[in-house]
């Protein structure tokens, strides 16, 4: 029994043990995952990866109808990498509190509003121009899709707030789809396993004939 009882504790102080190390190197910035075991105590591996860079910019508007873009003079956070804190806010949740903290604590005329522009790009264009060259034909040429995410008060709070671009480009493929749009006005809002094209066809056949579809009575 005594030893059972050691060999738990052994395993539970060999698991923490393990665990720890793994938030010490993100906190340190040490490569915890350069090895194989590293994958077990990293965080959020493989997680979402995406072909499109993503950039936040926070643009306010005085009084005078001037437009100013928000940045902490002191130096922006950079926890990986290059990259500020606030571009890592993909659900928009940093955003407001962001606003309100630069604007707190820097002189500037009254602002009105600020708007939280999102930009997209893709993310080959962050190759260097050897390595484009080498495997493109094409010129480099990035383009920078934006859309407005929010619209906040200078003290963070959210007046108007839209989804993020790719939230977006999925409900335009649902609305441009008039077959995705029955089946999501018609559906359960749980994943609907039990679609059937052929009632579907019958349903746009008789909706463009102007005769009721046919009901399997069965």
């Amino acid at each position: 029994m005594t030893i059972r009882k050691w060999a738990v504790a052994a395993l539970l102080m060999s698991y923490l043990g393990f665990l720890s190390w793994g938030i010490v190197g993100h906190a340190l910035k040490i490569p915890a995952a350069g090895s194989a075991l590293g994958y077990f105590v990293v965080w959020d591996m493989f997680c979402g990866w995406q072909a499109y860079d993503n950039r936040l910019h926070l643009i306010a508007e005085d009084s005078n109808g001037e437009y100013y873009r928000i940045r902490e003079p002191w130096g922006p956070f950079q926890p990986f990498g290059h990259e500020d804190r606030v571009d890592y806010d993909v659900s928009n949740f940093l955003a407001p509190r962001h606003i309100q903290h630069v604007l707190q604590n820097t002189q500037h005329p009254p602002v009105d509003r600020v708007y939280v522009v999102q930009e997209i790009w893709g993310k080959q264009y962050n190759i260097p121009d050897v390595l484009w060259q080498k495997y493109y034909d094409e010129p480099k040429d990035k383009v920078s899709c934006f859309s407005l995410r929010a619209i906040c008060t200078p003290d963070g709070s959210p007046i108007e707030s839209n989804p993020d671009w790719f939230v977006a480009q999925e409900l335009k493929s649902i609305a441009d789809n008039p077959r995705l749009r029955q089946q999501a006005q018609s559906a359960m809002p749980y994943y609907n396993t039990f679609f059937s094209p052929l009632s579907a066809n019958g349903s746009q056949t008789a909706a463009q004939t102007g005769s009721p579809p046919l009901l399997n009575t069965n």
